[in-house]
């Protein structure tokens, strides 16, 4: 069990304008609300209680493939301007639950026990918190990439880890991840991962399928983003005034994705696609006054997004 501090999570005052249109420094979260140990954080919106729960890290070369459209030089003076790289640097995973009418809702399920030993610290984080995996009602799914679904299943079988959850999967991710044509038509390095779809969801009678503009959970609506997959989800969670977005994928690490928008990941499906969605989303957000949390923002990874150039900056709540 983690160490957990009683601190104020406290945005200055232009963070706290953009959120609530205050005048002034507030406090994000009051002491008797939050709590952050090493790889869990709580907070609240309205009367919505949200964790940040770190899945785990992996370590990534930077090769020259990585964004499709900059050069590799280019990229590293961005990691470098961040504060990681140049060479190499850790892709972070956080997951997102919320309760909400009484229910625990997690926002994808990470690696689970199904990667490196470096991820797959969910579960242990979530107990935390002070969530019991067992008491999750509902997993929603935003898209079918490894690292957002793999804690689905059991290691090495297709046994559920959630069996007693709704599943709740993007109807357009779903279709195009199952149609079987799809096997030969991706890099046989990919191919088990979707051969293992396969076998399973088509199989699991605790899915349901959900578009956009879908209400999920009390005070969550779906909100279609497609670019990084052509089914690709974010979320929108509201209550008593106060908005957060979760934005799945929209972006990877914020470091080189949100500063450089017009970036193509080379994990983006339809790159120009990509890139259309993510500013009219991030635009979203800004007008609407939201916080948001990125799933690769690394830990914090909630806060604000403000416009900055051509692209837009994160900056994430202070613990």
């Amino acid at each position: 069990m983690f160490e957990i501090s009683r601190r104020d999570l406290v945005l200055g005052s232009t963070g706290a304008a953009l959120v609530f249109g205050l005048k002034g420094p507030v406090s994000f979260i009051g002491a008797a609300q939050a709590q952050r140990a090493a790889d869990s954080l709580k907070y609240k919106v309205g009367e919505i209680e949200v964790f940040s729960l770190h899945e785990g890290a992996i370590e990534r070369v930077l090769n020259e493939g990585f964004v499709k459209n900059a050069s590799l030089d280019d990229v590293k003076k961005a990691l470098t301007a961040g504060g990681i790289g140049p060479d190499k640097f850790d892709n972070p995973f956080t997951v997102t639950a919320i309760r909400t009418g009484g229910k625990v809702v997690l926002f994808d399920t990470g690696f689970g026990s199904n990667g490196p030993p470096t991820v797959g610290k969910l579960a242990d984080n979530m107990k935390a918190a002070g969530l019991d995996p067992a008491s999750v009602s509902t997993v929603v799914i935003s898209h079918f990439h490894p690292d957002h679904i793999s804690g689905l299943w059991v290691k090495e079988t297709n046994a559920q880890v959630f069996p007693n959850a709704e599943i709740l999967m993007p109807e357009v991710e779903y279709k195009f991840w199952t149609d079987p044509a799809l096997v030969e038509k991706m890099p046989e390095s990919f191919r088990p991962h979707v051969k293992r779809i396969q076998a399973t969801f088509p199989t699991w009678k605790n899915i349901k399928q959900y578009n956009d503009g879908a209400e999920l959970a009390p005070g969550v609506k779906a909100i279609a983003t497609p670019g990084h997959t052509i089914g690709h989800m974010s979320f929108l969670v509201a209550s008593g005034g106060q908005q957060l977005f979760i934005q799945s994928d929209v972006t990877g690490i914020h470091q080189l994705f949100v500063k450089n928008p017009g970036w193509f990941s080379m994990f983006d499906s339809d790159g120009p696609k990509a890139e259309a969605t993510r500013r009219a989303f991030f635009d979203r957000v800004i007008a609407e006054k939201g916080m948001i949390a990125g799933y690769h923002f690394g830990f914090p990874n909630v806060g604000t997004l403000s416009k900055d150039g051509n692209g837009y900056a994160f900056a994430a709540v202070k613990a």
